[in-house]
């Protein structure tokens, strides 16, 4: 065995991803610490899902996927399940496809540790499992690659710790009170992931321009990333992408050009929202568009302070 832990000491997990969190990757759900009907996450937020068992981290796209972001092995461990082969494919219908009932990991790995601790990591890319059962592996290894197959509403790992076959929240640890809000005394990440990892209220993924109307399926598979706007361009859009949103958030997405403002769209949320998707803009009036630059801003309000910007700017020829 190539590893060995004091019985006494809880597991200790380093980052199950080869990517910067907050700025290539995203934490999109936490464990669910509500007993009832609802969901809370560890810092009595609701970035979560009634009965979540794991830690999403997610890619902006599923246009981020093909690039073989690497799924790590949290801690050393010997791999004692494995799945690969299943279609990348995003479930949208609440109605499970029969192709993935009771496969809703998808591809993904199980490993053992000692002393009664067991990771799985879920939702991996298709062909991209790189171990089979009986490997030793050490913290760090690569499993694969995060995908989006199984039951996956977008390009992420699921990565879920159990101890003796119980699900714990590493945010939390083992006996932690579910009544106290923020991190446990003894979370289950090393010191130097836990410091990444700090929680954000909503993140901002991605802002960008577009030659028209934008719809959210385009920015999932990242269709419109990249736009480059033409002086020629029949419109002119900008948009912005956020998730973990609550209600009451208002949305802001402002298309500002070298005369001024050119577009500018709100919206304030009237539910929870997992993700959103705004954009601002017009139609091109004269023969080409002014030069200069044109700054695309996006932003989320919570009771009346800005909690998220950003902005993308482009310099018309």
């Amino acid at each position: 065995m190539i590893w060995h832990a004091d019985a006494a000491e809880p597991i200790k997990l380093q980052l199950p991803v080869k990517c910067e969190i907050g700025r290539d990757c995203f934490v999109q759900q936490y464990f669910d610490h509500d007993p009832g009907p609802g969901f809370k996450d560890y810092s009595c937020g609701r970035q979560s899902a009634d009965g979540h068992k794991g830690t999403d981290i997610r890619l902006r796209s599923t246009a981020d996927a093909e690039s073989d972001v690497a799924v790590l092995a949290a801690a050393d461990g010997i791999v004692t399940g494995r799945r690969d082969g299943m279609a990348d494919q995003l479930v949208k219908s609440p109605s499970m496809p029969a192709a993935i009932k009771n496969r809703q990991c998808g591809n993904g790995v199980v490993l053992e540790h000692l002393n009664g601790w067991q990771t799985q990591y879920c939702h991996m890319k298709r062909d991209s499992v790189r171990v089979r059962k009986g490997d030793e592996v050490r913290a760090g290894d690569v499993l694969g690659a995060i995908g989006y197959s199984g039951a996956a509403g977008f390009a992420h790992v699921e990565f879920v710790v159990r101890k003796d076959g119980k699900a714990i929240d590493p945010f939390a640890g083992p006996g932690a009170d579910t009544g106290i809000c923020g991190p446990g005394t003894t979370p289950l990440w090393r010191a130097s992931t836990m410091e990444g990892l700090k929680y954000r209220p909503g993140q901002v993924l991605d802002v960008g321009f577009s030659g028209g109307k934008v719809s959210l399926s385009e920015v999932e598979t990242g269709a419109v990333r990249g736009f480059v706007p033409a002086p020629e361009s029949p419109a002119l859009v900008a948009w912005g992408w956020a998730i973990n949103l609550e209600k009451g958030d208002r949305l802001v997405a402002v298309l500002k050009g070298p005369e001024g403002e050119v577009g500018r769209n709100s919206v304030t949320l009237t539910r929870r929202k997992a993700q959103y998707m705004l954009f601002a803009g017009k139609r091109r009036k004269g023969e080409r568009w002014p030069r200069g630059r044109y700054t695309a801003f996006f932003g989320v309000i919570r009771d009346g302070e800005p909690i998220l910007r950003a902005g993308r700017p482009f310099d018309m020829p």
